[in-house]
């Protein structure tokens, strides 16, 4: 499957191929496939991948299949949540939702048809609550399901760009206008979490970094030479930092843990940690970073610690005040 079937488990987006298209206007459901040539140029880092194979195996030991066998020992305790969405063909698409523990709970997307009786599960995904960070919606991309998606942002804060999937997307598809402000809550879910050992470095000499100091080096001290010049030592410690991977929405982080917290979600233990998700001081964007027992592997954060691996962001989007629950949806 190479790396898009090893992280995620599922399939490339069709829109992730090229192909004639109309030149894109800024609603809220257009794509961002399009070629630098047929439209702006993307704000995802990364392709857009279908699917949340490793999502699970890093939130329950059995993965998907683990999930898929609590379903019927889920439902009693789900309650439908937010607008429904009305489609064309006469169905229904609904939310439901688990009650919480720890910060956690789990989506689930339903299909009914009226008059049939029948309910068709289309797919589930952890949820993770998290504080508020303001951004600008900078792009919106729906999955080929018509139902799930990720959204592109910028924190307000500091301008920090951030990938992310949203939590009922197809409620939030009439506030996904480009360009305008909006209140994300994001979270993190670690696929790997290690102790970062390693926080302070200095440029090698030949790098681009190295030759830039040492010229302003000279230009600030010209009575100085180039023997004189001793490279900084630059420290990492305590900065979020997230640098994109191939697929949209994981991320390659390394954070601060602030706090640290033990919680439970359906027998499974989790450390909640405050962090901050990209930046340093009061600037940086701060969000919550859960990562289960078995992926520590017996690492036990602490706080102070700089943590590091790869991550799953996600945000929740609240709902606008006096949404219809019977919404009829835009994206069919």
């Amino acid at each position: 499957m190479g790396f898009f079937g090893k992280l995620f488990g599922g399939k490339p987006s069709s829109s992730s191929a090229k192909q004639p298209k109309p030149a894109p206007a800024r609603n809220n459901t257009s794509s961002d496939s399009a070629s630098d040539s047929e439209g702006p140029q993307s704000a995802f880092r990364g392709q857009h991948f279908e699917g949340l194979g490793d999502v699970w195996t890093a939130f329950f030991p059995g993965g998907s299949q683990e999930f898929v066998g609590m379903l019927q020992q889920l439902f009693p305790q789900c309650r439908p949540a937010g607008p429904v969405m009305q489609r064309k063909d006469g169905s229904s698409v609904i939310l439901y939702t688990t009650p919480p523990s720890g910060g956690l709970s789990i989506h689930s997307n339903i299909v009914t048809r009226a008059g049939s009786g029948e309910a068709e599960f289309v797919g589930g995904y952890p949820v993770m609550e998290s504080r508020p960070t303001p951004c600008v919606i900078e792009q919106a991309h729906i999955w080929s399901n018509n139902i799930s998606g990720v959204v592109a942002a910028r924190a307000q804060s500091n301008g920090a760009m951030l990938n992310f999937f949203l939590n009922g997307f197809f409620q939030h598809v009439p506030q996904l206008q480009f360009g305008s402000p909006a209140v994300f809550h994001v979270s993190a879910l670690a696929l790997s979490m290690e102790k970062q050992k390693q926080t302070e470095f200095s440029p090698e000499e030949g790098t681009e970094a190295y030759e830039a100091l040492r010229r302003a080096f000279l230009v600030d001290n010209p009575d100085k030479t180039v023997a004189d010049f001793v490279p900084p030592v630059v420290s990492s410690h305590g900065h979020g930092m997230l640098i994109p991977t191939q697929v949209v929405a994981a991320w390659i982080y390394q954070v601060p843990v602030l706090a640290v917290e033990k919680v439970e979600f359906m027998g499974r233990g989790f450390r909640r940690i405050e962090t901050r998700l990209a930046g340093v001081g009061d600037n940086a964007v701060f969000g919550t970073l859960y990562v289960a027992e078995h992926i520590l592997k017996g690492y036990e954060p602490q706080v102070g610690d700089d943590v590091t691996g790869t991550l799953w962001l996600q945000a929740g989007m609240e709902a606008p005040e006096g949404a219809s629950s019977d919404q009829q949806g835009p994206l069919m």
